[in-house]
């Protein structure tokens, strides 16, 4: 033990310089640690590092410009050093230069690295503190070199990570953002004190907190510019990072948000630190630092690097905490965590011979807290643990967790009086907490969070069978567990659909395609076949060893699908029931979702699998034709939400038990991506529609309201009148080929473009058929006797010029009326290929006009409804008023027509033009109810026309 340092009278030189000395010993001394614990090329990284930042070389690792910002001060490589450079580049040969200007100020190792907790597979957190001056060019330069470098690391199996520090800005409190690996503003007053507790500076300046004593921490600042003032220490030596003088309450909320989001995935790692945060908070405001236990040993001459492990003195404090509070267990689980984050197995003998000091402390520990060998045989024999054990592991652990959270929550409600984070971040770790703890039903919890390696189960049962709600579900047991042993043994896992319960397996890498699965009981609906083909397109669908990281920037956003897989019709053959009925199976109308004679669906149930942007998994069980659709309004709404410019998943479907399960599967995955395609910003959009036939029905789908969601038509008609209502915005809309491919309408409406009036006619079988198209894609359906083809492109090309020219006399002075002029409709004239496809050919209408002989029909109005205004027909020169003939104006209108016509003949009359002089009324109305009405008109004249013949 070394002399205290004193420093009642007032401190000076040396005993800075004292003090300085001791703190840069004990660095040395874990850096030691670090390098017994690291093979010879990691070895080579580390040492390298602060060279590697002090130039630029363009063939050593991670050079990434010459420009980049270098220069760590009062740095000199030593020789072994150099030599271990010149290995790497037989070019490189260090000059040493003069600089005016350092842009690297320190670097420094923090966390784990050098103490108890110190295994090969800890990560390297590392603070890159750089000159506040740099811009963000320099900046950038600087974070792509140290991209590279852990890159490098990467190679030699060491996870690294840079923290770009500017410390002015730190001690500001103006951090980095949220990401995965920085704890944004959450707990920047916590992370200092770790930083001073267990931060190695590798090359640089040195904290000038060093230079404060324990007493005086209350009046740090004052202190600083003490010595500064007085010149006892330069400012171009040292890095000031602030101090703990007051922490906010609203920091411990952040720090249990950040803990927990950590402990997620490595809960033994963190959970020593939550229980820190709560002996902290427990204190507060008077809060005795472990960071300052240090300091305060150092200067009373303590140096013992053992007794000043961060992590045994973390352990003490938790310890003493803990029996304060008479809470053994949470004692005992924070015992394992340190013993598991040692990786020390004491329950075996070492692989070698010579003194660990880590093996001698961990055993010392262990049997102060009075561990039996049967107790470290167990522990020990975690990569091993059966799932029972880890399933009763995670919850304690995840019960742990949410009760620290919770404590560290109610204080902070008790005391806080400001917010001091970021609201912003704290919504972010809340999402990653819903999705990592939240159980619901359908979504597939994770029960191995880094407990143990592996789960796989050789032998696994499955069981179909009744539950107390006179439902089936199926239900899962390790083993060979039959029917009999099934009774008294409870479940690991039940769920209503087999799809749930294998992927809830295959995603806990509890089963692999060579396990054994046996089902119960024998006549249960499912074959081994199909359960077969079901856990390989599992395993083909999610890849055993592949794991995706969950960016922070996606819990920005609502979740979205990263995939879709779905399983049809799990152990149901509708093949068969259809033959049970007796009814035709042998047919040309092969179509899945209306199969046969009796136009069934082979759509029984649907299992959908969806991963989401956050990580998640979610199983949703459907049946029947409207579950199908339910499905699909759900994958809609997951794929389409969030960034428009992303590219959405293509959902993959999957059938295993009858003849026509594959050809089901394509049906299913082509309508699920049709769709999805059509309101894709790839496609049409939202604002688009699509119908789809399911047996003798038909379903239009839209989005409205914010959300998918669908209705049913009866029939053909009911779809041709949902087609025709207005739209006051262009919506287009698509039609299943398959189902329609006997009508025109999937052709039509596949020509469809907005602002654009389009006509289809055909004319077959002593029948015209009009089929017109609104600028707003709203469609207009109409049949007449069969009518000359001339005559019929004239009249409609009259009709759209007169109302065409009507609206742009109509229009505001700031609108182009010349637009109406120019916007003339298309004309195709729809036509059957011999594979029955129907196709629409371009017709261009005749230029010259209606013969002499023909009469117009013009309607005069101040509006669509008649029964509201005065109105006349004009017929050729003669005018017929309402005013005057009332009830009898269109007998009287088709009496004078008939009288005019060469033999009197009795074939339909047409409305030439509509004239509608009321204000508004002409350019708040569409084309469609501008169709209809003169429909309605024309149909009330054939009607007296009809009449007058009888």
């Amino acid at each position: 033990m070394a002399d205290a340092v004193s420093y009642k009278d007032g401190i000076g030189r040396r005993e800075l310089l004292t003090v300085r000395r001791r703190f840069m010993g004990l660095h040395r001394e874990r850096l030691r640690v670090i390098a017994r614990e690291l093979t010879p090329s990691q070895r080579v990284f580390v040492d390298l590092l602060p060279l590697l930042f002090h130039i630029n070389h363009p063939t050593l690792p991670g050079f990434a410009g010459s420009e980049t910002p270098i220069g760590i001060p009062d740095y000199t490589p030593t020789l072994g050093v150099l030599r271990s450079a010149r290995k790497l580049s037989r070019s490189f040969e260090y000059k040493k230069r003069a600089r005016r200007r350092f842009h690297i100020q320190a670097l420094y190792l923090m966390g784990s690295i050098g103490s108890i907790a110190h295994t090969r597979g800890s990560d390297f957190d590392i603070w890159l503190c750089h000159d506040p001056e740099l811009d963000h060019d320099q900046r950038q330069q600087l974070r792509a070199k140290a991209r590279k470098l852990e890159a490098w690391g990467k190679e030699l199996n060491l996870e690294v990570h840079f923290f770009l520090m500017d410390v002015d800005a730190f001690r500001a409190g103006r951090l980095d953002d949220l990401s995965h690996e920085s704890s944004g503003t959450t707990q920047p007053h916590l992370l200092l004190e770790e930083f001073y507790r267990t931060g190695v500076l590798l090359a640089g300046r040195y904290p000038i907190w060093w230079m404060v004593p324990p007493e005086e921490e209350s009046n740090y600042t004052s202190y600083v510019q003490m010595l500064f003032h007085k010149r006892f220490v330069d400012p171009l030596d040292c890095l000031d990072f602030g101090s703990l003088e007051a922490i906010p309450v609203e920091e411990f909320v952040g720090a249990a948000h950040w803990q927990l989001f950590k402990g997620v995935e490595s809960p033994y790692k963190t959970i020593l630190k939550l229980f820190l945060t709560e002996a902290y908070a427990r204190e507060y405001p008077h809060i005795r630092w472990l960071c300052l236990e240090t300091k305060k040993a150092i200067y009373s001459g303590e140096l013992d690097r053992r007794e000043l492990d961060p992590y045994v003195l973390m352990y003490r404090r938790v310890e003493e905490y803990l029996l304060e509070r008479g809470e053994p267990e949470r004692l005992e689980l924070a015992r394992r965590c340190l013993y598991f984050k040692s990786e020390q197995v004491l329950s075996r003998a070492p692989l070698r011979s010579r003194q660990d000091w880590k093996r001698e402390m961990v055993t010392s520990l262990t049997r102060e807290w009075g561990w039996g060998e049967g107790l470290l045989v167990n522990l020990d024999a975690r990569q091993s643990w059966k799932i029972d054990q880890v399933m009763d592991e995670r919850d304690n652990l995840v019960r742990e967790l949410s009760y620290s959270y919770r404590l560290l929550t109610d204080f902070a409600r008790e005391y806080a009086s400001t917010q001091t984070i970021d609201p912003a971040e704290l919504s972010l770790l809340g999402r990653k907490l819903y999705t990592a703890l939240e159980k619901r039903p359908g979504k597939i919890d994770s029960i191995n969070p880094g407990i143990t390696r592996g789960l796989y189960e050789e032998r696994v049962s499955l069981h179909y069978s009744r539950t107390q709600g006179d439902q089936y579900a199926w239900f899962l047991y390790l083993g060979e567990v039959n029917e009999q042993a099934a009774r008294v043994t409870s479940p690991l896992k039940s769920a209503a659909c087999l799809g749930e319960v294998l992927a809830w397996c295959h995603l806990n890498r509890l089963i692999n395609l060579n396990t054994i699965i046996t089902l119960y009981p024998k006549e249960n609906p499912v074959s081994q076949a199909e359960l077969a083909a079901l856990v390989g397109a599992l395993h083909n669908a999610y890849p055993p060893h592949e794991t995706v990281a969950v960016p922070m920037s996606r819990l920005k956003k609502p979740p979205y699908a990263l995939s879709c897989t779905l399983f049809i019709n799990t152990g149901i053959d509708p093949m068969g029931y259809l033959a049970k009925v007796g009814k035709q199976l042998t047919t040309e109308r092969s179509d899945p979702l209306s199969f046969g004679s009796a136009h069934s669906s082979l759509v029984a149930t649907v299992e959908q699998l969806i991963t989401t942007s956050w990580g998640e998994t979610l199983v949703t069980y459907h049946q029947g034709t409207r579950g199908l659709l339910e499905c699909l309004c759900h994958f809609l709404r997951m794929s389409l939400q969030g960034d428009p410019a992303r590219q959405p998943p293509r959902a993959t479907a999957h059938c295993y038990n009858s003849v026509r399960g594959s050809s089901t599967a394509r049906r299913v995955e082509k309508l699920f991506n049709d769709v999805l395609h059509c309101f894709s910003p790839a496609g049409s959009g939202l604002e688009s529609r699509y119908v789809q036939q399911i047996e003798d029905d038909f379903y239009l789908i839209h989005y409205q309201n914010d959300k998918f969601s669908y209705f049913p038509l009866n029939d053909l008609q009911e779809l041709l009148d949902i087609l025709a209502e207005p739209q006051r915005s262009y919506r287009p809309t698509t039609i299943d080929s398959i189902n329609l491919a006997s009508t025109p309408l999937p052709c039509i409406l596949r020509h469809n473009r907005a602002g654009t009036i389009q006509i289809f006619y055909r004319i077959e079988q002593g029948q015209t058929e009009l089929y017109i198209l609104d600028e707003h894609g709203a469609l207009f359906h109409q049949q007449m006797p069969e009518a000359d083809e001339h005559y019929l492109l004239v009249q409609q090309q009259r009709f759209f010029r007169g109302m065409l020219l009507q609206r742009s006399l109509s229009l505001p002075g700031d609108q182009p009326a010349q637009r109406y002029l120019l916007d003339a409709p298309e004309f195709y004239q729809l036509q059957r290929h011999h594979n029955g496809e129907h196709l629409a050919e371009p017709r261009t209408p005749p230029r010259h006009r209606l013969p002499d002989s023909y009469m117009e029909l013009r309607l005069v109005s101040e509006g669509l409804d008649l029964n509201q205004a005065p109105h006349l027909l004009i017929c050729g020169e003669r005018e017929f008023s309402s005013l005057e003939y009332g009830d009898t104006l269109y007998s009287t209108v088709a009496q004078h027509l008939l009288e005019q016509r060469i033999g009197h003949k009795a074939y339909p009359i047409y409305l030439t033009s509509l004239e509608l002089s009321g204000i508004g009324s002409e350019e708040d109305a569409t084309t469609i109810q501008f169709l209809k009405f003169k429909k309605r008109l024309e149909e009330r004249l054939n009607q007296a026309l009809f009449k007058l013949q009888q």
